[in-house]
């Protein structure tokens, strides 16, 4: 049963942003936070999955605390192997759990090697999940303590059962699984952490397509892959997320803290005609900044999603005065965020291959509109590929904004690369941004020789039952109807005499063969 490159159910699910209630916020710096992404409310859940096999002891040395220096502080673990894979894997835990909101957040953590088991977290009781920031008595995380006494083969601190025999990628999905089974309603995530590669069981990556989890994985160190035939791959492609290779375990936590859901672009939080760009952490977490006088206000989130869909939800709230504070009714940018950017991709012209060559469009800020700006003249622009679902975004061609937001992207297209998107980095306090490049009106055309004709099956965007029409010299000589968003025509003679027609509404679409 293969899995591979099937969409999973959380790809399909409903996707939506929130706003959470911003309680009781006084005039000045006002923060508003919220999630994006499928099942956007509720409470998250995330299980770290940290490889603990004998490999993760090598190598040693690295500066997994990221202090600039190797030394005794890399020793996270207190195992006396300084600054292995294992003291990284971690150290990134640690990083990203200390990124994540305070409330509305549940974490837990299993360990893998030839057995996975899920660690306790409360001494008092029996936990799986706890707050981020729960101590329970502890002078530091129970997280934190947790993740700290997983050493090579051993869970954590209240379960030390031995897991000899390499790194069982099945037990650990399984295990997680069943321990978010448990957690409430609200997004779930597993967060796989691994320095090599084990068989995954199709029928393990069927109950991951199936369960509503996401799951993003790491590969740590030089001999890690995200190939399309790794199972860390598959595992993440089965949810619809990313994996990412990490060549330097001392950039583990980085990498942890600075990936976000791979369907979610960005969100913009609008109040009055002042918008702002959210950072968005690595659960779809979101947050902004403001700076409010005193009054009643409303806020529009907006997500913009990996698939050019966007989703809003809007929340009313009142701002108390405040000593000093500034002016009733005043909006601006509040510390520490940037103003919104937009980008508008224009629709590519129909192609024969699968992805356009040229990807043109504008760039500009947004308010509660659309509109180009001089201040971004001169920001840079990448045109990204994607192999698929799961796979890294790769950098395939580059440029800089005119003073009207004008861009201009080529590259060689290459049949492997079945996603395009533009992202604009961050310029003059405007912050960056990314958008999907919309698939061209026709596009994917294949043509099969028959004998002395030939076969045409191409894409296309036109709503199923739009007339498509072969054209020689202007004059149709076969037609056909669009079905499952494609179409077949069949034809004699040199193929490059011939133009597609497609009918969609009142226009027309051609593609020259």
């Amino acid at each position: 049963m293969a899995v591979v490159g099937v969409s999973a159910s959380p790809v399909n699910a409903a996707a939506s942003v929130s706003i959470d209630d911003p309680g009781a916020p006084v005039a000045g710096t006002v923060r508003l936070t919220g999630k994006v992404g499928p099942g956007a409310s509720g409470v998250t859940s995330v299980l770290y999955v940290i490889d603990a096999s004998g490999s993760t002891g090598d190598p040693q040395g690295s500066d997994c605390s990221g202090n600039g220096v190797a030394g005794g502080e890399d020793d996270f673990n207190g195992d006396a192997s300084v600054g292995d894979v294992l003291d990284c894997e971690i150290s990134g835990v640690l990083a990203l759990n200390k990124s994540l909101p305070t409330t509305g957040v549940q974490v837990g953590l299993v360990g893998v090697a030839g057995t996975a088991a899920a660690a306790d977290l409360d001494p008092a009781g029996s936990a799986s999940f706890v707050p981020p920031t729960f101590t329970g008595g502890d002078p530091r995380p129970r997280i934190e303590s947790v993740a700290r006494s997983v050493t090579m083969f051993n869970v954590g601190l209240y379960d030390p059962r031995e897991l000899e025999g390499g790194t069982n990628f099945d037990a650990a999905i399984q295990v997680a699984l069943s321990t978010l089974a448990t957690a409430p309603a609200g997004p779930k995530w597993i967060m796989f952490l691994s320095d090599g590669d084990a068989p995954v069981a199709d029928a393990v990556l069927q109950q991951l397509q199936q369960s509503q989890v996401r799951l993003r994985s790491f590969g740590v160190g030089s001999g890690a892959t995200c190939a399309s035939s790794a199972s860390l791959y598959k595992m993440a492609s089965a949810t619809g997320e990313t994996c990412e290779v990490v060549q330097s375990p001392a950039s583990l936590a980085a990498a942890l803290t600075g990936s976000q859901p791979e369907s979610v672009n960005g969100v913009t939080v609008t109040i009055d005609d002042v918008t702002v760009a959210a950072d968005v952490d690595a659960l779809g977490g979101w947050s902004a900044n403001f700076t409010l006088g005193a009054g009643t206000y409303t806020a529009t989130a907006r997500g913009i999603l990996a698939s050019g869909a966007t989703v809003s939800t809007q929340r009313t709230f009142t701002v108390a005065a405040s000593a000093g504070g500034p002016p009733p009714g005043s909006v601006s940018v509040g510390p520490g965020s940037s103003q919104a950017t937009a980008i508008k991709v224009k629709k590519p012209e129909p192609t024969r291959k699968s992805l356009p060559a040229t990807v043109t469009g504008r760039v500009g800020r947004f308010t509660s509109k659309f509109e180009t700006t001089k201040q971004l003249k001169g920001a840079r622009l990448v045109l990204e590929a994607q192999r698929g679902v799961g796979s890294p975004w790769q950098v395939v061609d580059s440029d800089k904004a005119d003073r009207s937001g004008r861009f201009a992207l080529t590259w060689r297209v290459k049949k492997s690369m079945t996603s395009l998107r533009v992202a604009l980095q961050p310029h003059r306090g405007y912050a960056g941004s990314v958008a999907a490049v919309p698939a061209p009106a026709i596009s994917s055309c294949k043509i099969t020789k028959r004998g002395r004709g030939w076969t045409l099956k191409c894409s296309t965007t036109a709503k199923d039952g739009s007339r498509v029409r072969l054209l020689k010299n202007g004059k149709a000589v076969r037609s056909a109807r669009v079905r499952d968003g494609s179409f077949s025509l069949r034809g004699t003679g040199a193929v490059g005499a011939f133009t597609v027609d497609v009918t969609a509404g009142k226009r027309h679409i051609r593609l020259p063969l």
